[in-house]
């Protein structure tokens, strides 16, 4: 009698150990659906917000890319203009006039980029600095080379529109590469965090077991 209810104990409290096992267990692979199931959502979240960002960087830097050309070609197309209606001694003195004012835009910006140590902001001065070094130089190439004042200022826009297309697609491409790596570095960080999360799990578990014992 005795034996069968030693045995009945032992069977019982089997049941209750499996029971609570069983239920450790659940416990670990919900906790450990969950941990998973939460860097998902981060690392969505996060190449969400990366794309986005770079989306609008991109947009706004070949946006002013475009209006940068669009406005060279503009004042190309206006001393060409002026040069059918004066003469090119009168048409010198307002080219200086235009020269200069590049020449303080691109002093300007490079202070401003040396401030904010801003490096976009530094080639947009040097851009300016050639341009107005380029307007100087207008009237000084065509008197001394004999070339036509027209075909000369058509061939410098058209110098100038492929100069920014180039940069639009340099820019275009590094970006792409950056969002590109920035995706990389986000799952390596994902695939460094699972040992991490199933070693923690595992030492929850040798501690639970060494409590039951």
């Amino acid at each position: 009698m005795k034996k069968e209810k030693n045995e009945k104990n032992e069977n019982r409290e089997n049941i209750k150990k499996a029971r609570k096992e069983n239920k450790n267990k659940t416990e670990e692979k919900n906790e450990k659906e969950n941990k998973k199931s939460k860097i998902n959502k981060e690392t969505k979240t996060e190449n969400e917000t990366e794309t986005k960002k770079l989306s609008e960087e991109l947009k706004k830097r070949l946006r002013n890319n475009f209006f940068i050309a669009v406005g060279i070609i503009i004042y190309f197309g206006i001393l060409i203009l002026a040069h059918a209606k004066m003469k090119l001694d009168r048409l010198s003195c307002d080219i200086e006039i235009f020269a200069s004012v590049f020449l303080l835009l691109g002093i300007y910006m490079l202070e401003k980029s040396y401030k904010k140590d801003n490096g976009k902001v530094a080639i947009n001065a040097i851009e300016l600095f050639v341009l107005a070094f380029h307007s100087l130089s207008i009237t000084y190439i065509i008197t001394l080379l004999n070339y036509d004042f027209n075909k000369y200022l058509i061939i410098s826009a058209g110098v100038f529109s492929i100069y920014y297309i180039l940069k639009a697609i340099i820019i275009y491409t590094k970006n792409r590469k950056e969002y590109l790596d920035s995706l990389s570095d986000i799952s390596e960080i994902v695939s460094e965090e699972k040992p991490i999360v199933k070693e923690a799990t595992k030492k929850q578990t040798n501690k639970k077991k060494k409590t039951s014992k």
